[in-house]
């Protein structure tokens, strides 16, 4: 399983376009969240022209994930004709969409997903702000099996040892490099200490505050594939 990015920036890094990524799998199309730059840079993609169903993971509802679901699902509805799942944890993305005037019946809502038998999300609840709850994924195919964290402080202790046992093979962890007094992110200089050399060929930052792409070469850790 291969991720493809659509863009590795945090929010307000616009520069990068939001962070989100993609698979495909026996003809269904994988989106992990969908942020305000993402409709725009996956609407015409042959892998979504192609799909016979689409399926949109969302992590937690700040605008750099979800910004452009609406019409996501408004396109697969009215021009591809296509089935939308959409899988959250919490039926606050129903009431969101409800707001985003999406009716119910143009997608189908999941707190977990169901469907090909080759690929599970297991949801991990992760601390990033106060007032919204957050959740990364353990996405397991048939063949790989790695960790994205959404937005999170810090990468959960459950996913450390999976990682450290080789069960989980990559990690996609949203990183900063500026340091502040209350962070909501993760940050390079704390992958440092909690990866060996040996290990941060396996780890992948996203999410980047800005751009530092060659100080992330230079510390061993990986920068994903970006469409």
């Amino acid at each position: 399983m291969d991720l493809t990015f659509l863009g590795t920036g945090a929010a307000f890094n616009p520069e990068m376009d939001n962070s989100n990524a993609f698979f495909t799998i026996e003809n269904e199309f994988f989106l992990i969240d969908c942020g305000e730059s993402t409709f725009a840079k996956l609407w015409n993609l042959p892998q979504v022209i192609e799909s016979r169903k689409i399926n949109v993971i969302i992590t937690h509802l700040h605008c750099d994930h979800v910004g452009s679901l609406g019409s996501l699902i408004s396109f697969c509805r009215f021009v591809l004709q296509k089935p939308v799942q959409v899988v959250h944890p919490l039926k606050t993305i129903v009431s969101l969409l409800d707001l985003m005037g999406i009716e119910q019946d143009s997608y189908h809502w999941e707190p977990f997903y169901t469907g090909n038998k080759n690929v599970s999300f297991e949801p991990i609840e992760v601390e990033h702000v106060s007032n919204m709850r957050c959740f990364g994924y353990i996405i397991k195919t048939t063949s790989d099996c790695l960790y994205y964290s959404g937005d999170a402080k810090r990468i959960p202790e459950l996913v450390l040892e999976q990682f450290r046992e080789g069960k989980i093979k990559k990690i996609f962890q949203d990183t900063s490099i500026d340091i502040t007094e209350h962070p909501t992110h993760g940050n390079l200089s704390d992958l440092e200490q909690q990866f060996s050399s040996t290990e941060r060929s396996r780890v992948y930052c996203i999410h980047l505050d800005r751009d530092f792409r060659q100080v992330i070469k230079e510390k061993g850790f990986q920068y994903p594939y970006v469409l």
